[in-house]
């Protein structure tokens, strides 16, 4: 058993209208998920309850739950970066998300669309769902854009790495 502690403000999403969301979870990975305030408790088999849980992550983390149960599928991944690793006041990490997500989520797009991943900026966290080969190259052009690199310098690395992305 394993419990996950999501924001306040996402315990309704992944609940789901009626129950829908948490039973599509609970179908998708065999597991018996109960949410009390914002503490979801997963029970299940070892690797069944480590896909609840990323999925339950991934939602308290910002993604939608279709996205979210695409961490059910073979090699499909959760890495969450920090920004506060980036930046100390609370200004600067509003303007680092808004470096990563960029004009009318422009950005954000760019990067999901070439690197073939989802991607979640919410709270002090940067979520990105996908393979482990395109999670290491998005997530290295999340890390220059944090730490100031030019959009154009950091898109480049992406564009230099195009090859090495599975679709």
């Amino acid at each position: 058993m394993r419990e996950v502690r999501i924001p306040e403000e996402r315990v309704a999403i992944l609940i789901g209208e009626g129950g829908e969301t948490k039973e599509d979870i609970e179908d998708m990975t065999s597991c018996d998920i109960e949410v009390r305030d914002n503490l979801a408790t997963i029970d299940g088999e070892a690797l069944d309850e480590m896909d609840a849980v990323n999925v339950v992550k991934a939602i308290g983390r910002g993604f939608n739950p279709d996205k979210a149960l695409k961490l059910v599928e073979k090699d499909k991944i959760l890495h969450l970066m920090d920004i506060k690793d980036y930046a100390e006041t609370q200004n600067s990490q509003e303007r680092l998300k808004g470096r990563v997500i960029g004009r009318d989520g422009e950005t954000r797009r760019h990067l999901e669309k070439e690197g073939n991943v989802e991607i979640s900026v919410y709270g002090k966290t940067v979520g990105i769902i996908g393979v482990a080969q395109n999670i290491q190259i998005v997530s290295e052009v999340i890390n220059q854009l944090l730490n100031g690199r030019s959009h154009s310098s950091a898109y480049n690395y992406l564009e230099k790495n195009q090859s090495k992305i599975k679709r």
